[in-house]
């Protein structure tokens, strides 16, 4: 399982563990320091997370020019998180690719046990539990709470509710029109398996909201609709995983979710419960 645990490094020290905990370790501690980056560095963590697939097969001099940067402020800035230099770093975005890329098959064969004889259903529901209870740790005490009052005052006032993710996130967006339904809100849910998602927001206006749910690898079809839904000046609250992601409107209201996956499995707890918190805050101020 991936750790949620946010260590401070000092700069050209060198972080054994944030090598061997991989892209989500690295990726929470540059999501943490973000803001406090100067200028140059920060272009290069726009870079890497927007294309992080750029950064796995790309080189130092590749990174540096679409990050409009010189080549050793790449170096500076693998430094600054406690890497070596870009060969360490470029090392966690392989793995990455090697770990995306394993099929549901393969995830479920990592989860043998070391005699090679299936996993314990105990053993699977301690790596679930685990997984779970690291996403919401680093929901309590990572979330902005200030943005959170900022989603809820503008999901209040939306004469209608729009809800929109895919793939893995539909689960989520299935129970917050379920909780909406039951509360007597208004809404609509864009792309489930009707197919007509253009159409299911040709009423959307100004005067609606929309909740956007995307996360990293952040599914196509999602950003083509989000960038609908801000053609057409609909307020939107994104909840997602990253300062790059695409999704994020240009009010810049986002809420921030990590959830931490046990083998290849990647957790929705952190998630469901802030969408539970949406709705429940949205229905309770309505009234």
């Amino acid at each position: 399982m991936s750790s949620t645990h946010v260590r401070t490094a000092q700069p050209a020290t060198h972080e054994p563990d944030l090598v061997s905990d991989g892209y989500d370790a690295f990726h929470q501690k540059l999501r943490a320091r973000y803001a406090t980056l100067p200028t140059r560095l920060r272009q290069i963590a726009d870079t890497i997370l927007k294309k992080p697939d750029d950064i796995a097969l790309g080189t130092v001099s590749s990174l540096a020019a679409d990050a409009q940067v010189q080549p050793s402020t790449v170096i500076r800035f693998a430094r600054t998180f406690g890497l070596n230099g870009f060969s360490e770093m470029q090392a966690i975005f392989r793995e990455r690719i090697r770990s995306r890329s394993t099929s549901y098959g393969e995830r479920l064969h990592a989860l043998h046990g070391e005699d090679g004889g299936p996993a314990t259903s105990v053993a699977v529901l301690d790596g679930f539990y685990h997984a779970a209870i690291a996403s919401l740790d680093a929901l309590h005490h990572h979330l902005d709470r200030k943005k959170l009052e900022k989603a809820i005052t503008r999901l209040v006032g939306a004469q209608r509710i729009y809800i929109l993710g895919l793939r893995r996130s539909m689960p989520v967006t299935r129970y917050l029109s379920y909780l909406l339904t039951k509360m007597e809100i208004l809404h609509q849910v864009i792309g489930l398996e009707s197919g007509m998602e253009e159409e299911a927001m040709l009423s959307a206006g100004p005067r609606d909201a929309a909740i956007v749910i995307s996360f990293a690898a952040y599914a196509p079809r999602t950003v083509e609709l989000f960038k609908e839904l801000e053609r057409r000046c609909v307020p939107i609250v994104a909840v997602t995983d990253s300062p790059a992601s695409p999704v994020i409107p240009s009010t810049g209201l986002w809420l921030d979710v990590m959830e931490a996956d046990f083998q290849g499995f990647r957790s929705n707890a952190a998630t469901m419960v802030l969408i539970m918190t949406l709705a429940t805050a949205i229905a309770e101020r309505r009234k």
